[in-house]
């Protein structure tokens, strides 16, 4: 390469025209990236294409050096001082430590004597317009050295870019006086800028979620990622003035052999990753996104097999070398972090012991740590150990000190079959989960040093497992622990926010649930049948007997576990898919239920569920419609045997109308009330609060006495949806074309829940947000959409051309799926038996914007009424379901179920394919309804 270099750039100094000046640098280049690119294909490790790349530009910018400097006729490293330049070329911060990927940014420090002098600004700008020129990404700095160690000081970014400098060209004397300088920083604030490490280390992890296991980790910046190893250099550089791994290693005594070879096999693991990353897109690349992730298992050459993608395998290796790093980086952090606060050697020894808590015969607390105080082998004599140490760090909140944690994950063999099924395991085990609030922290720690996956085998295997959709956020042992800590966070009601309304309703039911053991340990169980293919909550109630049993549980306590893992997802499904109101849902889940603490349960487990699949998953709108389903639920089961159901006493009705006469005020007639229920179905009643009724009366007064076409009212924003009740003069198709106007002004319908009163006036009433930022709609919008609606309801405009519109014009967009996430077919469902008086439609589609209105477009054409739609996304899909009658407000005929389900499979498929027709697709669904 070098020989490459002199041979294309050695006479680049005597050129005149610039165009060919930075044709040759850029020809340079791009022959040694594609040799490059040929070693990597051929297996080279990162670290070696790192510190090859950066030889490359070492070559590069040692050229563009002298060829600026030429003009001086400094055209050597040499004569550059003679030449009077007084300046120094240097390598800092990746660059410097020789680790540069194939776009990494390259970092540059100008060394002068006199930065401000007319020679120093030239030299500067022709060496960096020669790298611009040659289409190098430079990041630059110009300082004296006194100036160097004055920003340093301010700017702890540059601090650490400064702990690796390697010399590129120039005068060789002043990297020597940098040097120097910085050896006097370092022997002065060395335990300031080991804090200062630290502390940047924690800022960037609060930043990426904290988790080594994300769905789409950044390969430099996550847990586990290349800053890590980073971090912990810096310290290193700190303390003992080691800048790069080799330097550590060299200096005995802060890792051993063994450490030094994983930390370097792992930490070249990762940069591989990322070349391979930056080749593929073209571009600095550094998020591993879902389609990234098959592309690059199949340039390492992974394999599908049958229960495992290719990608989820190659996802999990690297997962591996993450941890590996982010465990080094800690040992190491922690082992300077020691050094720096140590007492002396010399001090009195009742300072030592007043520096430690006692905790217990072998172990202590110092510093917020667990420490063993003996030989470590003893955790192979005495492998019950492990759980008193996990017990004593539970109870005093504490984490594990480094050395334990080693100790610990040298002796995990000792956790063989006889001490899993041995009864005293086992009730350690339970006892740990029984201690409510604080489960979730000693599992992590369980988990960190291996102990989890190892006494519970079936745990291991969904560890570092990557759910390949777009759904969940983490892989599925970290959503676990996740969901374990949602939990965990329930009994401090306290620290919850305002807004959580549904924080103190979910904390009492955990307080009535008669053993917190159970409901951790379902949690812990509610997804290892993950990894396996399709069904795994069937086998992961199997695979949940089998834990009980060897848990030594009895029958009772293990047909609970069984129940909640077998239903861990029915909850979600029914309070965001079904409309709760409807008398027999609840009373069929009271049934699958058969108690109140298996209710309080799994109330809780599904709570969990959702807040560990990722950020803005649960929200305070399915928290209302998880706990409105619960409490329908309850009170099914708190019923006597043989009394009447809940919500259908005449009692509660006349109790309602009395209610909404007292809220009005007078404002409303007895008479006009009863009209009022007596004009709308029976589920109007029993679903409905006093003051929403009072409210849609005078909605409808107001409508009926201006003569207008449709009347509004907003509630204010619960944080995640908006609520708008509107009152409109009835017609065939009005929902559809309500829908449609609204996402033709980019409005999500969460829910829908649609009456219709004898006297043919809609009130319906939606659960809303924006579609862009997924969240309340801003009250500055609420003008223009009614607008929009009240031409909907008038029936102007093309709504369909608006939704097109819209769809490709303003649309968010949607992150790609990966190679192996297909687009959806539709899926059509239709049930007699779910509702009282209509018939359910599910419809499970590749989620879109405006699917909801295509959908009411295709059952309005079929001459359909929908009495209440409940729109989710789950993963990349979508699944609207509708309640819906025929034209004579019964259920429908087989037949026409049959003919319906034909029409919106076809239709939506169409829709899918071709682009949205709604004349062409109606006609046809109408037809095939008919026909059916």
């Amino acid at each position: 390469m070098l020989e490459h270099g002199e041979r294309r750039l050695g006479c680049v100094a005597r050129l005149t025209e610039p165009e060919e000046i930075s044709s040759r640098l850029r020809s340079f280049l791009k022959i040694e990236d594609r040799r490059l690119r040929i070693a990597h294909r051929l297996g080279a490790g990162g670290m070696w294409t790192a510190r090859a790349r950066s030889f490359v530009i070492d070559t590069l910018v040692a050229h563009a050096f002298r060829i600026a400097a030429a003009p001086a006729r400094a055209v050597t490293d040499e004569t550059a001082r003679a030449a009077g330049l007084d300046c120094a070329l240097i390598a800092v911060g990746g660059y410097g430590r020789a680790e540069l990927s194939p776009f990494s940014d390259i970092d540059l420090l100008f060394l002068h004597a006199d930065r401000r002098s007319s020679r120093s600004r030239e030299m500067t700008e022709r060496v960096l317009h020669l790298l611009w020129d040659a289409g190098l990404d430079i990041g630059h700095r110009s300082h004296t050295v006194d100036e160097c160690i004055a920003a340093a000081r301010n700017d702890p970014h540059f601090q650490t870019a400064l702990a690796c400098v390697r010399p590129l060209a120039g005068d060789r004397a002043f990297p020597d006086k940098l040097r120097a300088a910085l050896e006097r920083e370092r022997r002065k604030h060395g335990a300031a800028w080991i804090a200062m490490a630290r502390r940047q280390r924690d800022e960037r992890h609060l930043k990426t979620d904290r988790a080594i296991y994300l769905q789409e980790p950044n390969v430099k910046e996550s847990a586990g990622g290349l800053r890590d190893l980073h971090t912990a250099l810096w310290a290193l550089s700190a303390r003992h003035g080691c800048g790069t791994l080799e330097d550590v290693r060299l200096r005995r005594g802060i890792i051993s052999e063994d450490e030094y070879a994983q930390a370097h096999e792992a930490y070249s693991f990762l940069l591989r990753v990322r070349h391979e990353a930056h080749w593929l897109t073209g571009r600095k690349t550094d998020r591993l996104a879902l389609d990234l992730q098959g592309a690059l298992a199949e340039e390492f050459g992974y394999v599908s097999s049958p229960y495992l993608l290719a990608s989820e395998q190659f996802m999990r290796d690297y997962y591996r070398r993450a941890r590996a790093v982010f465990s080094l980086s800690e040992t190491m952090l922690a082992r300077v972090e020691e050094e720096a606060s140590s007492p002396s050697p010399d001090a009195p020894r009742w300072f030592n012991r007043l520096r430690r808590a006692q905790a217990g015969e072998l172990f202590s607390i110092r510093d917020g740590q667990l420490r063993f105080e003996r030989d470590a082998r003893l955790f192979a004599e005495r492998p019950q150990l492990f759980f008193e140490a996990f017990a004593l760090a539970q109870v005093a909140g504490v984490t594990l000190g480094h050395d334990l944690r080693e100790a610990m994950r040298r002796h995990l063999s000792a956790l063989d079959h006889r001490f899993r099924a041995s009864d005293e395991s086992a009730h350690a085990f339970l006892k740990l989960l029984g201690v409510r609030g604080r489960v979730a922290h000693v599992l992590r720690l369980m988990h960190e040093v291996g102990f989890l996956g190892r006494y519970i085998p079936e745990f291991g295997r969904i560890t570092m497992l990557i759910q390949h959709d777009l759904y969940h956020h983490y892989t599925v042992d970290e959503h676990t622990l996740r969901a374990v800590e949602a939990l965990d966070r329930l009994p401090r009601t306290g620290e919850q926010s305002p807004q959580e309304r549904s924080g103190a309703q979910l904390s009492t039911a955990f307080d009535e649930v008669k053993d917190a053991s159970l409901l951790y340990l379902s949690v812990l169980l509610h997804d290892l049948g993950k990894g396996r293919g399709r069904g795994h909550i069937a086998r992961g109630a199997h695979i949940a007997r089998r834990v009980c049993a060897r848990l030594q549980m009895g029958a009772k306590d293990a047909g609970l576990v069984m129940l909640l893992v077998r239903h861990h997802v029915l909850m979600a499904h029914l309070s965001q898919r079904r409309d709760v109101r409807e008398p027999r849902l609840a009373k069929k889940f009271a049934a699958d239920m058969g108690s109140v603490d298996a209710l309080n349960m799994l109330l809780l487990l599904t709570y969990a569920d959702l807040n560990g699949v990722g950020p803005g998953v649960w929200s305070t709108w399915k928290g209302t419609l998880l706990l409105e389903l619960y409490h329908r639920t309850r009170a099914h089961l708190l019923l006597a045997p043989g009394s009447d159901a809940p919500f259908y006493a005449a009692e509660a009705a006349a109790r309602l109308k009395e209610e909404v006469f007292s809220i009005s005020g007078g404002k409303l007639a007895r008479s006009e009330i009863e009209r009022h229920f007596a004009l709308l179905p029976r589920r109007y009643a029993r679903s409905s609060a006093a003051a929403q009724v009072a409210s849609d009366l005078l909605l409808i007064e107001g409508l009926r006495d201006s003569g207008g076409v449709i009347g509004f009212r907003w509630l204010p924003p619960t944080g995640a949806a908006t609520e708008l009740t509107i009152a409109a003069r009835d017609r065939r198709g009005l929902f559809a074309d309500l829908a449609g106007a609204l996402a033709a002004q980019g409005i999500e319908i969460l829910s829908a829940d649609l009456n219709t009163r004898g006297d043919q006036i809609a009130l319906d009433h939606f659960a809303l947000r924006d579609a862009a930022t997924r969240r309340a709609i801003e009250e500055h919008r609420l003008p223009s959409l009614e607008r929009a609606l009240l031409a909907a309801a008038r029936g102007a405009g093309d709504v369909a051309a608006a939704v097109e519109r819209w769809r490709t014009h303003h649309a968010p967009r949607r992150l790609k799926s990966s190679r192996a996430v297909r687009r959806t077919e539709p899926t059509v469902a239709c049930d007699n038996e779910i509702a009282e008086a209509a018939t359910v439609v599910e419809v499970r589609a590749a989620d879109e914007h405006g699917l909801a209105y295509k959908i009411a477009s295709i059952l309005t054409a079929c001459g359909l009424d929908i009495d209440c739609a409940k729109i989710a996304t789950e993963k990349s899909d979508a699944l609207d379901v509708f309640y819906v009658t025929n034209a004579g407000g019964a259920k429908l005929t087989a037949a026409q179920i049959a003919g319906l389900t034909s029409a919106l499979k076809s239709s939506l498929a169409g829709a899918l394919s071709e682009g949205w027709q709604p004349s062409t697709t109606a006609v046809r669904a109408k037809r095939e309804v008919i026909a059916g």
